[in-house]
């Protein structure tokens, strides 16, 4: 059983709390999802059940009641933290050597979990190059080999395409069986029928309401779209979809005979791609086929083989390629360079229009609703909060290309729904918009382009005829 009575929890320098009194009981082998908005601390709570807090991270924490497995598993939304070898073989082997495994068995315990969880990689091949997918996968797969009684979900598909989500689902959900289960996650299409119970929580770090998912849906489907929660009804308020006319172009970016590349290995081919004002592109495949790749092979970060021009200059160096494009990346720390929320906006803004900053930059922040964390230090924000913060940085430049990596993954529906409305006006204003994306519902709904990659070929799936939204 996991229990936690009276728990009242803040970050240092805070003047408020996290939770202050929240009680949570989950019984054995219980299945629990816990929703609610991004920041309102289920991930924070997890890790208090997990013992993350205050073993392994140290918060200022009181509580009456605390009971824990010990015998637990992580997932974390970033798979990044949670591995401590350079490659794949020795990462799963390091787990097993800790269970005192024979180093005979090893290999077919690994191979076998790297088949079910459908990562197709060699045994020696480097943690580092894999996409943010592939390392999902491998993340889990640890989690499999650890045998653990409890397993604690903090958002494990985050990064996966749908038909991998849908897949480690099923797999998870058939071997759960005999396991306590503690879910965060914002993609619940495929759990909602499985979990015993759901808790629901609000911004503010208090209990409101919890019961089966047949219940929450028909009872509170008020309270999931007011906290901004997903759950299946929720596209229903999603914002509506762009239209689009023909008007002339402002600038043009034109790749010819590309060659995208992951070292040595060409991963697909691109004839001919021409880029204009005004676009929304939609960059979607399975993962590891190379659609971040191709986002760093545009801003000249890694070789490729072949021609990319803008505006008619060859693109060469990262400085060619940063004078109009910007580049977020899946892990949103990567763009972080200042101390505070406030001065990651202010600082760009700052080089369009002194004057006008600090006003901008407050709209903005209020915009992505963290104008009340102005103060806080980035790496102190939730991962949903970070990610808007990194999609604001790039919204606070002037570049006419903007570059994102699943820029929705982690967030919940109330700011999914702000940013597809920013980049509609971004769109609109003649900005425009390239993002890798698995989600299906944006896909269909947003993009002027979708481009995907299967079996080593990039295709164009669907154009708007024209290019300007109204």
């Amino acid at each position: 059983m996991l229990s936690v009575r009276n728990l009242r929890l803040k970050y240092p320098g805070e003047a408020e709390k996290i939770f202050d009194g929240i009680d949570i009981t989950i019984a054995e082998k219980e299945k629990v999802l816990l929703l609610g908005p991004s920041g309102s601390g289920k991930s924070t709570l997890l890790n208090v059940l997990s013992g993350i807090v205050p073993e392994l991270i140290d918060l200022p924490m009181k509580y009456d009641v605390l009971e824990r497995d010990m015998n637990a598993s992580v997932i974390f939304q970033d798979p990044d933290s949670q591995f401590c070898m350079p490659k794949v073989y020795e990462e799963l082997a390091f787990i097993l050597e800790n269970q005192n495994v024979d180093k005979l068995q090893m290999n077919h315990l690994i191979n076998d979990v790297l088949i079910k969880v459908g990562l197709d990689v060699e045994p020696s091949q480097q943690i580092n190059q894999l996409s943010g997918g592939m390392k999902q996968k491998l993340a889990i797969a640890g989690s499999l080999l650890q045998n653990a009684d409890t397993w604690f979900l903090d958002e494990p598909t985050a990064m996966l395409d749908s038909d991998a989500t849908k897949h480690l689902w099923e797999l998870m959900i058939e071997l759960w069986q005999d396991k306590t289960v503690l879910i965060v996650e914002h993609k619940v299409e495929h759990i909602w029928r499985y979990v015993d119970r759901i808790i629901l929580i609000d911004a503010d770090g208090k209990l409101v309401t919890q019961g089966t998912p047949q219940i929450i849906l028909a009872q509170h489907e008020d309270l999931l779209n007011q906290y901004g929660v997903w759950h299946p009804n929720t596209y229903k308020c999603a914002p509506k979809p762009l239209h689009y006319e023909h008007m002339s172009n402002e600038f043009e970016l034109v790749l010819k005979d590309v060659a995208v590349k992951r070292k040595e290995k060409t991963l697909y081919h691109i004839d001919k791609l021409v880029v204009s004002s005004h676009e929304w592109i939609a960059i979607t495949g399975k993962n590891g086929t190379g659609k971040t790749t191709l986002l760093e092979s545009l801003m000249q970060l890694i070789p490729y083989k072949g021609l990319m021009q803008y505006d008619d200059k060859t693109l060469k160096k990262v400085k060619d390629a940063a004078r109009n494009m910007y580049l977020v990346y899946q892990n949103p720390e990567l763009q972080f360079i200042q101390g505070s929320v406030y001065d990651e906006i202010f600082f760009n803004f700052q080089f369009l229009d002194k004057s006008r900053a600090g006003e901008r930059t407050s709209n903005l922040l209020k915009q992505l609703n963290l104008y009340h964390l102005k103060d806080r230090h980035p790496f102190e924000l939730s991962m949903g909060q970070k990610r808007r913060l990194s999609v604001a940085t790039a919204l606070s430049t002037k570049a006419d290309i903007v570059l994102l990596d699943e820029p929705t993954f982690g967030l919940d529906s109330h700011n999914t729904f702000e940013l597809i409305e920013l980049f509609k006006a971004r769109v609109q204003s003649g900005q425009t918009i390239i993002m890798v994306t698995h989600d299906d519902e944006i896909i269909k709904r947003y993009p002027s382009t979708v481009l995907r990659i299967q079996d080593g070929i990039l295709s164009e799936v669907r154009r708007g005829d024209d290019v300007r939204t109204v």
